[in-house]
């Protein structure tokens, strides 16, 4: 038995050497390899300051809501604020960061009658907006009754009012005379 090999000359493994390149060499591989992991990269740190501004922008627009909300009850309920010349238990009192005042409270009855109520604001040193309401009035104004929370993340809280254009920073309506009663009147503006 015998073996013949033919011989078909020069290009005997002609099969291994093609002339157009159908593959991608190692080397390229690897260049594109690095070249998408740094544009995910990239991308991934957009998405992440893109989410992340998402995120604060939210929270500011939750806090100027709860910021307005909160300044709308609080205008409201002041509109609804009542005094009694000479008396020291239905007074308006206030001073930079806190506020007291008799109001109105509650639905109007079938009467057209509505209970009286001591209301107060303040901010707590964590940051938030308190309501205090005391619906039993007695002689310790500016202490007592329920407290709630009208809004949370508050940086600042001050109070001043308008004596006819001049602001004051404290006000107390039954600070007038005792022999005289037009000096008790609430402010024009808070």
């Amino acid at each position: 038995m015998s073996l013949k090999i033919l011989r078909t000359g020069k290009n005997t493994f002609a099969w291994l050497k093609k002339s157009s390149p159908t593959g991608f060499t190692l080397v390229e591989i690897i260049i594109a390899t690095s070249i998408l992991a740094f544009l995910m990269i990239t991308l991934h740190r957009v998405f992440l300051v893109s989410s992340s501004a998402w995120k604060k922008g939210d929270a500011r627009i939750r806090m100027y809501q709860n910021g307005r909300v909160s300044l709308d009850v609080m205008s409201r309920e002041i509109r609804c604020a009542l005094i009694s010349p000479g008396s020291s238990q239905l007074a308006f009192k206030g001073d930079e960061d806190v506020l007291s005042y008799i109001s109105t409270f509650g639905k109007a009855g079938q009467s057209g009658e509505s209970d009286l109520a001591e209301v107060g604001y303040s901010l707590s040193s964590k940051g938030e907006l308190l309501r205090r309401i005391k619906t039993h009035l007695d002689s310790s104004f500016g202490g007592g009754g329920a407290t709630a929370v009208l809004a949370s993340n508050i940086l600042e809280l001050s109070f001043s009012y308008d004596n006819e254009g001049v602001w004051l920073d404290r006000w107390d309506s039954s600070m007038g005379t005792d022999d005289s009663t037009k000096d008790d009147y609430l402010p024009q503006a808070v």
